[in-house]
């Protein structure tokens, strides 16, 4: 946050804070501007609204993971470690602030110039060298077909599903509070199992694939 003045800097904390705790609908300006010790009519000045300040507090956090993943995805590693990093960073993202994913999910309903506000501040990682890992170790014989933009697509989705419709899930799999934030927990590791194992090629079928050609 080092772009940012003193002031805002407190401000995106605090709110980081009060959406946490209280959720997107239930923050409140007043609340945020209290507790920085500033009046409402400053905080709006600063920021003209909620949605305004949840933009910008999305854009921080999401500027604090992104780096991260352009690293994994640009690292020299196996493609299953890519998976198992990636993964397990972002679950742990997405666990640690449940609020951005359905907050957003809000936003982006409700309005249409949204999206496009985000997307012109948004800088996202560039996944094209994990694109290109992906189709050399299906070249192999390594990886069943997939399109990898799709894989990508089952991660982020596996990934955020369980926060974006946690009361659902919760009352679906009767599963209490305590429970389910450790099976939200257990999916730092759990989603990467389930991406690989539904891609892997099992070794026996590779062994035979090449028997079948040598013959």
């Amino acid at each position: 946050m080092d772009n940012f003045p003193l002031d805002h800097n407190l401000i995106l904390e605090t709110a980081i804070d009060h959406f946490q705790r209280y959720g997107y609908k239930k923050t409140k300006m007043s609340a945020i501007a209290k507790d920085c010790k500033m009046k409402k009519k400053d905080l709006l000045a600063l920021h003209r609204s909620k949605p305004e300040l949840f933009k910008d507090v999305f854009l921080e956090l999401y500027g604090r993971i992104a780096p991260q993943l352009q690293d994994i995805m640009d690292a020299e590693m196996h493609v299953f470690d890519k998976i198992r990093h990636f993964t397990n960073e972002y679950v742990r993202f997405v666990n640690d602030y449940k609020f951005l994913p359905l907050g957003l999910i809000r936003k982006l309903n409700s309005r249409t110039d949204f999206a496009k506000e985000f997307i012109v501040n948004l800088r996202m990682p560039d996944p094209t060298l994990f694109y290109e890992q992906i189709e050399r170790e299906i070249e192999k014989g390594k990886i069943k077909p997939i399109n990898p933009k799709q894989l990508m697509i089952n991660i982020f989705a596996l990934s955020v599903f369980p926060n974006v419709a946690s009361p659902l899930m919760k009352d679906f799999i009767n599963a209490g509070n305590d429970e389910f934030e450790a099976i939200k927990e257990e999916g730092r590791t759990q989603v990467a199992n389930f991406v690989i194992d539904s891609i892997r090629v099992p070794d026996e079928i590779r062994s035979n694939s090449r028997l079948q050609i040598a013959g």
